[in-house]
């Protein structure tokens, strides 16, 4: 249970069922003397629960209707767009685009860091602009299913932030990068990859404290009942955290979510004011067992080795392949060599294609990692029916399918999918 604010953070949500039990009590054996009023009230009352039953099942029924219809709708925008920034990526580079860049701003400086870091500049903005339209989308669709509580100027405004962020990182990323390609054409993946690692590992410790606070506001866990016992399950788990945050996501979402971010003394649980507010004591403690199994299990460390494997493997790619398409394509690309920034594009176009044919490996990973996560909440709580009912509330409020396709799951599903999870929690033996 993690987030993923904007094109920046990463997340995964969290949501909320809420089911009404209607517990029709047995009527008692009517006295022949009592009036025919009672009667007729006894069996108005049974008319009404039944009455309240059937429209919960329908509410239920067209919830579920509306969750398959929203993430059909996301996997369909998801594909759409990885074509969409395919495509112009292909189009950026054989037309000359990208050269031409380069060209202009070559007019202005011959310095190299500066002529990567005006390109490196110019290049985010142009795909912001290109990508909009699919980033309004994004944004439209989550209004039209009622999940959104932002304004377009208060989403405008957050993807600007990010872009500006973006740009900080890619920055120091794409600098470095080009650095070892002109210090060493021939082993700057190896570079690379290592420093990647490093590189994930700050940027992991310093998102809770320089990041994350740029779009939402973060409040230590009032004293009280629940963080009583939410610290009462950190001591049982023999989980050391820097402590619990709630985040004011409900400026932006009628979404719930958790996370476990940070590394060594940024180190943290995060809840959603919407959790909080609509998830019962018992529920919060199967959210942050589940985190705090994260925490023991070392899942962030095994997903920084796991994702720098999978990066340094599509560095070496890169380097493999980047140079004979350009070679094959100079007249086209007027690129020069690796070491030509207006090359940045036929690295990303070659790491996305990557992307997409390794699609399935890193879901799979995190799969697991969550099933570690459950199986973890469920020792440390003994309590499946919270653990169910928590996941029933995460596909109703976050319009969760719980029974997906089985090839979507395999390309696209971080988490198992919630009814597999409730499977899993009843199926478990203590």
């Amino acid at each position: 249970m993690n987030m993923k604010p904007t094109n920046i953070i990463l997340s995964c949500i969290l949501s909320i069922w809420f089911v009404f039990l209607i517990l029709v009590q047995p009527v008692s054996p009517q006295d022949a003397s009592q009036p025919p009023s009672s009667i007729s009230s006894t069996d108005d009352s049974s008319k009404e629960a039944s009455s309240q039953g059937t429209q919960s099942q329908l509410e239920k029924e067209e919830r579920l209707k509306k969750a398959i219809d929203y993430q059909r709708a996301k996997n369909i925008h998801h594909f759409v767009d990885q074509g969409y920034t395919l495509v112009f990526l292909v189009l950026f580079l054989f037309l000359g685009i990208s050269a031409f860049f380069r060209r202009q701003i070559e007019r202005i400086t011959k310095k190299r860091f500066w002529v990567v870091a005006f390109y490196t500049l110019l290049f985010l903005v142009v795909v912001f602009i290109v990508g909009f339209p699919s980033s309004y989308y994004g944004f439209s669709l989550e209004h039209k299913f009622e999940l959104s509580n932002q304004t377009f100027s208060q989403w405008l405004g957050e993807e600007l932030k990010a872009l500006l962020v973006l740009g900080i990182i890619a920055l120091i990323a794409v600098e470095g990068i080009y650095l070892a390609l002109r210090k060493a054409p021939r082993r700057w993946w190896i570079y690379v990859s290592v420093v990647f690692i490093f590189f994930t590992i700050v940027l992991v410790n310093l998102a809770p404290i320089l990041i994350m606070p740029l779009f939402n506001v973060y409040t230590p866990l009032p004293a009280g009942e629940l963080r009583d016992r939410l610290v009462k399950l950190s001591h049982k788990a023999n989980v050391e955290v820097g402590d619990i945050f709630t985040m004011d996501m409900s400026k932006q979402t009628r979404k719930v979510n958790a996370m476990f971010t940070g590394l060594g003394n940024t180190k943290r649980i995060v809840l959603g004011d919407n959790l909080v507010k609509e998830f019962t004591p018992d529920e919060i403690e199967v959210v942050i067992a589940h985190e705090m199994g994260h925490n023991l299990l070392h899942h962030i460390w095994w997903g920084i080795l796991f994702s720098s494997v999978l990066a340094g493997l599509g560095f070496f790619i890169i380097h493999l392949i980047g140079p004979r398409i350009i070679t094959r394509f100079r007249n086209k690309l007027r690129i020069e060599n690796m070491a030509d920034v207006a090359g940045l594009p036929l690295i990303l176009l070659i790491f996305i294609v990557y992307g997409i044919i390794t699609m399935p490996i890193s879901p799979a990973f995190s799969r697991h990692m969550e099933r570690q996560a459950d199986r973890f909440a469920l020792e440390m709580t003994q309590n499946k029916e919270a653990f169910i009912s928590t996941m029933d509330k995460l596909a109703y409020i976050n319009l969760a399918d719980p029974n997906p396709s089985p090839v979507i799951e395999f390309l696209l599903y971080d988490h198992p999918p919630i009814s597999k999870r409730i499977k899993f929690a009843q199926e478990y033996e203590f």
